[in-house]
Protein backbone atom coordinates (compact mmCIF):
# COMPACT_ATOMS: atom_id res chain seq x y z
CA UNK A 1 0.00 0.00 0.00
CA UNK A 2 0.55 3.75 -0.83
CA UNK A 3 0.02 5.71 2.36
CA UNK A 4 -0.24 9.40 3.45
CA UNK A 5 0.04 9.33 7.04
CA UNK A 6 -0.94 13.15 8.70
CA UNK A 7 -0.22 13.85 11.64
CA UNK A 8 -0.54 17.76 13.85
CA UNK A 9 2.20 17.40 16.16
CA UNK A 10 4.45 20.24 16.86
CA UNK A 11 7.98 20.33 17.23
CA UNK A 12 9.91 18.54 20.31
CA UNK A 13 6.14 16.56 21.09
CA UNK A 14 7.49 13.46 22.19
CA UNK A 15 4.65 11.83 20.01
CA UNK A 16 6.89 12.31 16.80
CA UNK A 17 8.61 9.45 17.80
CA UNK A 18 5.73 7.01 17.60
CA UNK A 19 4.73 8.68 14.36
CA UNK A 20 8.67 7.85 12.91
CA UNK A 21 9.06 4.66 14.95
CA UNK A 22 5.73 3.51 13.22
CA UNK A 23 6.38 4.93 9.38
CA UNK A 24 9.91 2.89 9.79
CA UNK A 25 7.99 -0.20 11.05
CA UNK A 26 5.68 0.32 7.70
CA UNK A 27 8.48 0.83 5.49
CA UNK A 28 10.04 -2.78 6.91
CA UNK A 29 6.68 -4.29 6.00
CA UNK A 30 7.61 -3.19 2.53
CA UNK A 31 4.96 -0.26 2.05
CA UNK A 32 5.35 3.18 0.66
CA UNK A 33 4.25 6.57 3.59
CA UNK A 34 4.89 9.38 3.66
CA UNK A 35 4.93 11.59 6.89
CA UNK A 36 3.55 14.64 6.51
CA UNK A 37 3.06 17.27 9.68
CA UNK A 38 0.17 19.66 9.04
CA UNK A 39 -0.20 21.75 12.35
CA UNK A 40 -0.42 25.15 11.83
CA UNK A 41 1.12 26.25 14.79
CA UNK A 42 4.66 24.62 13.51
CA UNK A 43 4.80 26.75 10.28
CA UNK A 44 7.07 30.43 10.35
CA UNK A 45 4.51 32.47 8.79
CA UNK A 46 6.27 35.67 10.01
CA UNK A 47 6.64 36.71 6.23
CA UNK A 48 8.31 40.41 5.75
CA UNK A 49 11.41 41.84 7.73
CA UNK A 50 12.55 40.62 10.41
CA UNK A 51 11.49 43.35 12.65
CA UNK A 52 7.72 43.07 11.28
CA UNK A 53 8.05 39.53 12.65
CA UNK A 54 9.47 40.01 15.86
CA UNK A 55 6.67 42.29 16.40
CA UNK A 56 3.73 39.61 15.37
CA UNK A 57 5.82 37.61 17.05
CA UNK A 58 5.32 39.39 20.62
CA UNK A 59 1.72 40.55 19.79
CA UNK A 60 0.89 36.44 19.25
CA UNK A 61 2.62 36.05 22.67
CA UNK A 62 0.98 38.75 24.28
CA UNK A 63 -2.41 37.05 22.81
CA UNK A 64 -1.61 33.88 24.20
CA UNK A 65 -0.61 34.80 27.76
CA UNK A 66 -4.02 36.98 28.15
CA UNK A 67 -6.26 35.32 26.15
CA UNK A 68 -4.81 31.89 25.29
CA UNK A 69 -6.99 30.07 27.68
CA UNK A 70 -9.96 31.29 26.01
CA UNK A 71 -9.13 31.05 22.15
CA UNK A 72 -7.13 27.58 22.21
CA UNK A 73 -10.33 25.40 21.50
CA UNK A 74 -11.63 27.93 19.52
CA UNK A 75 -8.47 28.64 17.04
CA UNK A 76 -8.30 24.48 17.20
CA UNK A 77 -11.91 24.53 15.26
CA UNK A 78 -11.62 27.67 13.48
CA UNK A 79 -8.26 26.16 11.46
CA UNK A 80 -10.40 22.89 10.07
CA UNK A 81 -11.12 24.90 6.60
CA UNK A 82 -7.46 25.76 6.48
CA UNK A 83 -6.46 22.30 7.03
CA UNK A 84 -9.37 20.90 4.54
CA UNK A 85 -7.41 23.15 1.71
CA UNK A 86 -3.70 22.38 2.32
CA UNK A 87 -4.72 18.44 2.86
CA UNK A 88 -6.35 18.57 -0.29
CA UNK A 89 -3.89 20.45 -2.20
CA UNK A 90 -1.26 17.72 -0.47
CA UNK A 91 -3.02 14.83 -0.94
CA UNK A 92 -3.94 15.24 -4.51
CA UNK A 93 0.03 15.47 -5.07
CA UNK A 94 0.84 12.35 -3.43
CA UNK A 95 -1.97 9.83 -4.68
CA UNK A 96 -2.19 7.33 -1.73
CA UNK A 97 -4.61 4.08 -1.41
CA UNK A 98 -5.33 5.11 2.29
CA UNK A 99 -5.09 8.37 4.27
CA UNK A 100 -3.99 7.12 7.77
CA UNK A 101 -4.14 10.02 10.13
CA UNK A 102 -3.26 10.30 14.34
CA UNK A 103 -5.99 11.81 15.86
CA UNK A 104 -6.08 15.77 16.84
CA UNK A 105 -8.51 16.69 19.22
CA UNK A 106 -11.07 19.18 17.74
CA UNK A 107 -9.50 18.45 13.78
CA UNK A 108 -12.32 16.66 11.58
CA UNK A 109 -10.51 18.27 8.25
CA UNK A 110 -9.48 14.30 7.32
CA UNK A 111 -13.06 13.33 7.22
CA UNK A 112 -13.99 16.09 4.66
CA UNK A 113 -10.77 15.98 2.83
CA UNK A 114 -10.82 11.90 2.47
CA UNK A 115 -14.41 11.86 1.01
CA UNK A 116 -13.47 15.46 -1.67
CA UNK A 117 -10.87 12.80 -2.68
CA UNK A 118 -12.26 8.93 -2.52
CA UNK A 119 -9.65 7.89 0.20
CA UNK A 120 -10.68 5.28 2.77
CA UNK A 121 -9.61 7.10 5.83
CA UNK A 122 -8.15 4.94 9.55
CA UNK A 123 -7.84 7.57 12.68
CA UNK A 124 -4.56 6.37 14.44
CA UNK A 125 -6.46 7.26 18.24
CA UNK A 126 -4.14 6.89 21.37
CA UNK A 127 -6.29 9.06 23.49
CA UNK A 128 -9.99 10.17 24.39
CA UNK A 129 -11.21 13.76 24.03
CA UNK A 130 -11.53 13.97 27.79
CA UNK A 131 -7.84 13.48 28.00
CA UNK A 132 -7.82 17.30 27.64
CA UNK A 133 -10.16 18.23 30.14
CA UNK A 134 -8.46 15.91 32.60
CA UNK A 135 -4.63 17.61 31.76
CA UNK A 136 -4.47 20.66 30.31
CA UNK A 137 -6.40 22.40 32.67
CA UNK A 138 -4.63 25.68 31.45
CA UNK A 139 -7.23 25.79 29.02
CA UNK A 140 -11.29 26.71 29.16
CA UNK A 141 -12.95 23.40 27.60
CA UNK A 142 -15.70 23.04 25.15
CA UNK A 143 -16.93 19.35 26.69
CA UNK A 144 -19.74 18.67 24.53
CA UNK A 145 -17.93 20.24 21.21
CA UNK A 146 -15.44 18.09 21.49
CA UNK A 147 -17.38 15.09 22.56
CA UNK A 148 -19.60 15.68 19.15
CA UNK A 149 -16.65 16.51 16.92
CA UNK A 150 -14.84 12.96 18.09
CA UNK A 151 -17.79 10.73 18.03
CA UNK A 152 -18.37 12.48 14.00
CA UNK A 153 -15.05 12.33 12.39
CA UNK A 154 -14.69 8.88 14.23
CA UNK A 155 -17.87 7.03 13.18
CA UNK A 156 -17.01 8.48 9.40
CA UNK A 157 -13.86 6.59 9.34
CA UNK A 158 -13.24 3.26 7.68
CA UNK A 159 -10.85 2.28 10.01
CA UNK A 160 -9.62 3.34 14.04
CA UNK A 161 -6.52 1.63 15.33
CA UNK A 162 -6.19 2.21 19.17
CA UNK A 163 -3.28 1.58 21.70
CA UNK A 164 -4.99 -0.50 24.29
CA UNK A 165 -8.14 -2.61 24.66
CA UNK A 166 -9.65 -0.30 27.32
CA UNK A 167 -9.48 2.76 24.96
CA UNK A 168 -11.48 0.31 22.53
CA UNK A 169 -13.74 -0.64 24.82
CA UNK A 170 -14.38 3.37 25.88
CA UNK A 171 -14.81 4.48 22.30
CA UNK A 172 -17.43 1.88 21.24
CA UNK A 173 -19.56 1.86 24.07
CA UNK A 174 -19.18 6.01 24.12
CA UNK A 175 -19.08 7.17 20.58
CA UNK A 176 -21.42 3.78 18.89
CA UNK A 177 -18.53 2.97 16.58
CA UNK A 178 -18.56 -0.20 14.96
CA UNK A 179 -16.38 -2.99 16.98
CA UNK A 180 -14.95 -4.78 14.30
CA UNK A 181 -13.18 -1.66 12.80
CA UNK A 182 -11.46 -0.68 15.80
CA UNK A 183 -8.40 -2.56 16.15
CA UNK A 184 -5.66 -2.85 19.37
CA UNK A 185 -2.06 -1.76 18.49
CA UNK A 186 -0.18 -1.20 21.12
CA UNK A 187 3.00 0.66 21.39
CA UNK A 188 5.90 -0.98 20.69
CA UNK A 189 9.95 -1.13 21.56
CA UNK A 190 12.78 -0.52 19.12
CA UNK A 191 14.63 -3.67 20.13
CA UNK A 192 17.30 -3.22 18.13
CA UNK A 193 18.23 -0.11 20.66
CA UNK A 194 16.53 -1.65 23.96
CA UNK A 195 18.22 -5.03 24.43
CA UNK A 196 19.90 -6.46 27.27
CA UNK A 197 23.06 -7.28 26.71
CA UNK A 198 23.48 -3.40 26.17
CA UNK A 199 26.53 -1.41 28.65
CA UNK A 200 25.24 0.85 31.17
CA UNK A 201 25.53 4.51 30.76
CA UNK A 202 28.23 5.26 33.41
CA UNK A 203 26.30 7.72 35.21
CA UNK A 204 26.12 6.15 38.45
CA UNK A 205 30.00 5.13 38.48
CA UNK A 206 30.82 7.68 41.71
CA UNK A 207 27.88 6.63 44.33
CA UNK A 208 29.19 3.25 44.44
CA UNK A 209 28.01 -0.11 44.63
CA UNK A 210 24.40 -0.70 44.94
CA UNK A 211 22.74 -3.61 45.71
CA UNK A 212 19.91 -2.92 43.09
CA UNK A 213 19.22 0.24 40.94
CA UNK A 214 15.31 1.59 40.71
CA UNK A 215 14.75 3.57 37.69
CA UNK A 216 12.26 5.79 35.95
CA UNK A 217 12.37 7.55 32.60
CA UNK A 218 9.41 9.82 31.51
CA UNK A 219 8.23 13.14 31.89
CA UNK A 220 7.66 14.38 35.62
CA UNK A 221 3.87 15.31 35.54
CA UNK A 222 1.00 14.52 37.82
CA UNK A 223 0.01 11.76 35.64
CA UNK A 224 3.30 9.90 36.16
CA UNK A 225 2.49 9.78 39.80
CA UNK A 226 5.19 11.78 40.96
CA UNK A 227 3.96 12.51 44.49
CA UNK A 228 4.23 8.20 44.58
CA UNK A 229 7.08 8.45 42.81
CA UNK A 230 8.89 10.65 45.68
CA UNK A 231 7.23 8.85 48.44
CA UNK A 232 8.18 5.15 46.85
CA UNK A 233 12.19 6.26 47.05
CA UNK A 234 12.17 7.76 50.52
CA UNK A 235 10.65 4.55 52.08
CA UNK A 236 11.91 1.92 49.76
CA UNK A 237 15.30 4.22 50.52
CA UNK A 238 14.24 3.98 54.37
CA UNK A 239 14.28 0.60 54.38
CA UNK A 240 17.40 -0.26 51.89
CA UNK A 241 20.37 1.54 52.29
CA UNK A 242 21.97 0.43 49.61
CA UNK A 243 19.75 0.86 46.81
CA UNK A 244 20.54 4.07 44.75
CA UNK A 245 17.72 5.94 42.38
CA UNK A 246 18.22 7.11 38.99
CA UNK A 247 15.29 9.44 37.61
CA UNK A 248 15.75 10.50 33.88
CA UNK A 249 13.28 13.38 32.26
CA UNK A 250 12.19 16.46 33.07
CA UNK A 251 8.48 18.55 33.56
CA UNK A 252 6.43 20.71 36.02
CA UNK A 253 6.86 17.96 38.99
CA UNK A 254 10.51 17.64 38.64
CA UNK A 255 11.30 20.37 41.21
CA UNK A 256 8.96 18.74 43.94
CA UNK A 257 10.28 15.41 43.64
CA UNK A 258 14.13 16.53 43.99
CA UNK A 259 13.14 18.22 46.99
CA UNK A 260 11.11 15.40 48.61
CA UNK A 261 13.90 13.00 48.22
CA UNK A 262 16.79 15.72 48.95
CA UNK A 263 17.01 13.94 52.46
CA UNK A 264 18.50 10.25 50.56
CA UNK A 265 21.32 12.54 49.25
CA UNK A 266 23.54 11.51 46.49
CA UNK A 267 21.76 7.93 46.47
CA UNK A 268 19.09 9.84 43.63
CA UNK A 269 20.43 10.66 40.73
CA UNK A 270 18.35 13.28 38.19
CA UNK A 271 19.48 13.85 35.34
CA UNK A 272 17.04 16.10 33.94
CA UNK A 273 15.93 16.51 29.68
CA UNK A 274 18.20 13.74 27.84
CA UNK A 275 19.12 13.31 24.18
CA UNK A 276 16.53 10.31 23.21
CA UNK A 277 19.54 8.72 21.75
CA UNK A 278 21.30 8.29 25.47
CA UNK A 279 18.15 6.50 26.89
CA UNK A 280 18.09 3.08 26.12
CA UNK A 281 21.65 2.97 28.01
CA UNK A 282 19.97 4.94 31.10
CA UNK A 283 17.57 2.32 30.63
CA UNK A 284 20.40 -0.27 31.17
CA UNK A 285 21.95 0.97 34.04
CA UNK A 286 18.69 0.13 36.68
CA UNK A 287 17.60 -3.59 37.55
CA UNK A 288 13.95 -2.25 38.37
CA UNK A 289 11.85 0.24 36.24
CA UNK A 290 9.32 1.60 38.41
CA UNK A 291 6.21 3.27 36.60
CA UNK A 292 3.72 4.57 39.80
CA UNK A 293 0.76 6.01 37.33
CA UNK A 294 -0.31 5.89 34.15
CA UNK A 295 -3.19 6.82 32.06
CA UNK A 296 -5.32 4.09 33.04
CA UNK A 297 -6.64 3.70 29.15
CA UNK A 298 -2.76 4.20 28.42
CA UNK A 299 -0.02 2.12 26.29
CA UNK A 300 3.08 3.47 27.89
CA UNK A 301 5.76 3.57 25.63
CA UNK A 302 7.99 3.50 28.89
CA UNK A 303 6.90 0.21 29.96
CA UNK A 304 7.44 -1.76 26.35
CA UNK A 305 11.26 -0.24 26.49
CA UNK A 306 12.34 -1.40 30.03
CA UNK A 307 10.82 -5.13 28.54
CA UNK A 308 12.79 -4.81 25.44
CA UNK A 309 15.98 -4.02 28.17
CA UNK A 310 15.18 -7.25 30.12
CA UNK A 311 14.48 -5.10 33.09
CA UNK A 312 11.93 -5.73 35.99
CA UNK A 313 9.31 -4.00 36.10
CA UNK A 314 6.78 -2.53 38.29
CA UNK A 315 3.26 -0.89 37.27
CA UNK A 316 -0.19 0.03 38.12
CA UNK A 317 -2.53 -2.94 37.35
CA UNK A 318 -4.65 -1.49 35.07
CA UNK A 319 -6.58 -3.80 32.67
CA UNK A 320 -4.49 -1.86 29.78
CA UNK A 321 -1.48 -3.12 31.24
CA UNK A 322 -2.66 -6.76 30.26
CA UNK A 323 -2.18 -5.75 26.58
CA UNK A 324 1.31 -5.88 27.30
CA UNK A 325 2.27 -8.28 30.57
CA UNK A 326 1.01 -11.05 32.25
CA UNK A 327 0.94 -10.17 36.37
CA UNK A 328 4.00 -12.33 38.00
CA UNK A 329 4.88 -13.21 34.50
CA UNK A 330 6.83 -10.03 32.83
CA UNK A 331 6.24 -7.53 35.36
CA UNK A 332 4.36 -7.11 38.74
CA UNK A 333 1.44 -5.27 39.03
CA UNK A 334 0.07 -3.33 42.07
CA UNK A 335 -3.33 -2.09 42.53
CA UNK A 336 -3.59 1.42 41.54
CA UNK A 337 -2.76 4.43 44.01
CA UNK A 338 -1.65 1.49 46.61
CA UNK A 339 1.28 3.36 47.73
CA UNK A 340 1.85 0.29 50.43
CA UNK A 341 1.32 -2.34 48.02
CA UNK A 342 4.21 -0.54 45.60
CA UNK A 343 6.92 0.19 47.92
CA UNK A 344 6.25 -3.79 49.29
CA UNK A 345 6.60 -4.55 45.68
CA UNK A 346 9.71 -2.82 44.97
CA UNK A 347 11.20 -4.51 48.15
CA UNK A 348 10.35 -7.96 47.09
CA UNK A 349 12.01 -6.63 43.88
CA UNK A 350 15.97 -5.40 45.48
CA UNK A 351 16.19 -8.49 47.68
CA UNK A 352 15.18 -11.05 44.85
CA UNK A 353 17.54 -11.06 42.47
CA UNK A 354 16.22 -14.48 40.93
CA UNK A 355 13.14 -12.42 40.27
CA UNK A 356 13.99 -9.34 38.73
CA UNK A 357 16.09 -12.03 36.42
CA UNK A 358 13.36 -14.09 35.55
CA UNK A 359 10.72 -11.48 34.98
CA UNK A 360 13.54 -9.65 32.94
CA UNK A 361 14.11 -12.37 30.39
CA UNK A 362 10.30 -13.06 30.26
CA UNK A 363 8.93 -9.17 29.56
CA UNK A 364 12.79 -8.99 27.00
CA UNK A 365 11.12 -12.31 25.24
CA UNK A 366 7.83 -11.33 24.96
CA UNK A 367 8.86 -7.63 23.54
CA UNK A 368 11.10 -9.41 20.71
CA UNK A 369 8.23 -11.33 20.03
CA UNK A 370 4.95 -9.12 20.31
CA UNK A 371 5.77 -6.03 20.82
CA UNK A 372 8.35 -4.40 18.17
CA UNK A 373 7.48 -1.19 16.38
CA UNK A 374 7.36 -3.60 13.08
CA UNK A 375 4.26 -5.70 15.28
CA UNK A 376 2.68 -2.06 15.90
CA UNK A 377 2.61 -1.30 12.57
CA UNK A 378 1.91 -4.58 11.42
CA UNK A 379 -1.61 -4.02 13.40
CA UNK A 380 -2.16 -0.64 12.40
CA UNK A 381 -1.43 -1.58 8.41
CA UNK A 382 -4.21 -4.28 8.87
CA UNK A 383 -6.69 -1.37 9.48
CA UNK A 384 -5.63 0.40 6.81
CA UNK A 385 -6.08 -2.65 4.58
CA UNK A 386 -9.11 -3.58 5.80
CA UNK A 387 -10.35 -0.08 5.33
CA UNK A 388 -9.29 -0.50 1.73
CA UNK A 389 -10.90 -2.98 0.90
CA UNK A 390 -14.39 -2.30 2.72
CA UNK A 391 -14.04 1.08 1.02
CA UNK A 392 -16.34 1.48 -2.51
CA UNK A 393 -14.06 2.77 -4.44
CA UNK A 394 -10.34 4.00 -5.32
CA UNK A 395 -9.02 7.47 -5.40
CA UNK A 396 -9.89 9.05 -8.55
CA UNK A 397 -7.20 10.56 -10.59
CA UNK A 398 -6.95 14.53 -9.56
CA UNK A 399 -8.33 16.67 -11.76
Amino acid sequence: MRLAYLHYLVEGDTGRHHVRQFAEGARRLGHEIEVCPMNLAAADGSGGSAAGAGLASRGRAVLKRHLGRYLHEPKEIFWNPLYVRAETALLRRLRPDVLLVRDHTLTASPVITARRLGLPLVFEVNAPTEEGRLFLDEYLHLPFVSRWIDAWKLRRADGVAVVSSTLKRMLVESLGLVEDRVVVAPNGADVDRFRPDLPPDPILARTGHADAVVGFVGSFRRWHGTDLLAQTILEVGRLRPRVRFLLVGDGPEAGAVREAVRPLGDRVVMTGRVEHARIPALTAAFDIGLLPETLFYGSPLKVVEWMAAGRAVVAPGYPALSDLVEDGVHALLFPPGDAAALAQMVLRLVDDGALRTRLGQAAAARARAHLTWTDNARRVLGACEAALGRHDTRPAPPA
